[in-house]
């Protein structure tokens, strides 16, 4: 029992993470628009939505990339579970809160594409961490390897 307390706290202090990083980085984005379209204010419902936005993304996130419900599902399908998952809860919410004039084919392509683009950007930026990081390890494994044999 207590070690599924604890795992069910480490969930929970995963999501609040991400959920915290999420809001933060909608934030940013829609402070960038509201500039763009020179507007003044940001109406509470909006800012409302974009925080339980965050907070369904931080859990999207622990459940498509960790090993809470999917214990042996390749990173390329994780990909593709969450970028479903949340393109559709993010489109209901879109829709539910009037992100945008539904009713404007215009307004559904910008929608997708600002969503594919940053979705992309992500992913990219996420992959050459990992790359990098994994350069990192494997020349200090070099280096402990070379300064082993000398010993």
């Amino acid at each position: 029992m207590k070690d599924k307390m604890r795992r069910f706290f480490d969930v929970v202090v995963a999501v609040k993470q991400r959920a915290a990083l999420n809001y933060t980085a909608a934030m940013c984005i829609y402070v960038f628009f509201l500039w763009v379209f020179k507007q003044d204010s940001a109406s509470l419902p909006m800012l409302f939505s974009l925080l339980v936005v965050g907070a369904a993304a931080g859990l999207m996130q622990v459940v498509a990339f960790s090993d809470v419900l999917f214990k042996k599902l390749a990173y390329g399908w994780r990909m593709v579970l969450f970028f479903v998952v949340f393109g559709a809860v993010l489109t209901a919410f879109a829709v539910g809160f009037g992100w945008f004039p539904t009713d404007s084919v215009g307004a559904w392509v910008s929608f997708a594409a600002i969503f594919i683009l940053i979705f992309a950007a992500i992913a990219g930026g996420i992959e050459i961490y990992y790359r990098a990081s994994g350069r990192k390890w494997d020349d200090r494994l070099d280096w402990y390897r070379k300064n082993r044999e000398k010993k």
